[in-house]
């Protein structure tokens, strides 16, 4: 799962750091409000609107950096790494100094297994920041993709000599951190691998996978009572993290919470399964990166692992390549349900049975979140619409029963 991690966050910096190059030219008038809500769209991982937007920038400006910068991002996401590579390109033929293309030409390669390509590229972002102003946390972020690159080709010693430049310049960068621990552990260095685990995660307290990595250590050197609370917290949130379970279930038993440890460690077992599953739809994504289904089906194990952000990207690059799809958009709405997004939810599933009356799933979502939000006759409304629609909906019956 770090892959995809590092995908999401990758597209978020991405898109954060970028700045107006020195040889860029006037944006038309008309595309510029096309070209602020593309941006906000890309902010969100709305992928399917920024893509949209996109050509409604290039309609007014045809061939404007933006545009094609923000299709290279779409097309990364979407593993289609060739179309990827040529917009990133288009952007540089256009705007030589445009920061990012080439950041973005390398983690593209990196993407596609391309690793020492994606270094050369990163040597080239680095160059251009001679010339165009750019921030240390930038230039830190392009140093820790470099050292990435390094480590999946096993050179160790440049992985770290290139985390710690990252560092450096900016020494609050958790990836940065992150790395060298991974280093560290490989490495046999523990206590110095937790040190930096656990700045990772000190600057960076949502992530994760920094807290399982910090949780992990711990236990790799007997700091069971220490890793429990860590490890606790990621697999509540990521239940489908077999490694974690695993530790957990070491960490308690180590404790003497024997038996609260062995259904985590049988339940590492049965995880197995989904991991193996999980892996399989990533491979057909990587296969048929233009079939929606593989997409669909890869967020719905996701879901199902509780890694929800990878998810909503994953759903969101299903609907760039199937728009208005009705059975990705309720599959969407019940994926922000379970981000806790309840009015971002209920909004689409109400223009979802606008747009068609006749779907029963959306009618049946659509009740869920009315009774979440304590509507009970607006439920009871939509789930009477489901049976109409569809008589044999058992879960629209037992809801509705409930009601009654």
């Amino acid at each position: 799962m770090k892959c995809c991690m590092r995908l999401v966050f990758g597209l978020l910096l991405l898109t954060a750091c970028r700045q107006n190059p020195p040889d860029s030219a006037q944006l038309p008038p008309q595309a510029e409000p096309f070209l602020r809500q593309m941006q906000q769209a890309l902010a969100a991982q709305q992928l399917a609107p920024a893509l949209a937007l996109a050509d409604s920038v290039e309609r007014h400006a045809p061939g404007w950096p933006d545009a094609l910068f923000v299709r290279g991002l779409v097309y990364m996401q979407q593993r289609r790494y060739d179309a990827a590579a040529t917009a990133f390109r288009q952007v540089l033929e256009r705007q030589p100094h445009y920061p990012g293309a080439w950041f973005n030409l390398g983690q593209n390669a990196a993407l596609a297994r391309r690793y020492r390509e994606a270094i050369g590229y990163y040597r080239k972002e680095l160059k251009l920041a001679e010339e165009v102003s750019t921030s240390a946390q930038t230039l830190a972020a392009v140093w820790t993709q470099m050292g990435n690159a390094y480590e999946q080709l096993t050179r160790d010693d440049s992985a770290r000599a290139a985390y710690a430049q990252a560092l450096r310049l900016d020494s609050t960068y958790a990836e940065a951190h992150a790395g060298l621990s991974r280093l560290l552990e490989r490495a046999g260095r523990y206590e110095a691998a937790l040190r930096h685990a656990e700045q990772a995660m000190a600057l960076a307290p949502a992530r994760l996978d920094y807290r399982y990595r910090a949780g992990a250590l711990l236990v790799q050197l007997g700091r069971f009572a220490e890793a429990i609370s860590l490890l606790q917290t990621v697999v509540q949130h990521w239940p489908g993290h077999g490694a974690a379970a695993y530790n957990l279930g070491r960490a308690l038993i180590a404790t003497g919470r024997t038996e609260a440890g062995q259904r985590y460690l049988a339940r590492a077992d049965s995880l197995q399964q989904l991991t193996e599953r999980l892996l399989h739809a990533r491979r057909r994504t990587e296969l048929q990166p233009d079939d929606p289904d593989a997409w669909s089906t890869y967020a719905r194990l996701l879901m199902e692992a509780g890694y929800l952000d990878q998810a909503y990207t994953a759903l969101q690059t299903a609907l760039t390549l199937a728009p208005g799809n009705l059975a990705l958009l309720s599959n969407l709405a019940t994926l922000q349900l379970a981000m806790g997004d309840t009015v971002g939810a209920l909004k689409g599933l109400q223009l979802l049975v606008r747009a068609d009356s006749g779907f029963a799933e959306g009618w049946f979502n659509l009740g869920v979140v009315y009774a979440m939000l304590g509507d009970s006759e607006a439920a009871r409304e939509a789930w009477r619409r489901t049976l109409q629609l569809n008589p044999e909906h058992e879960a629209a019956r037992a809801y509705l029963g409930r009601l009654q």
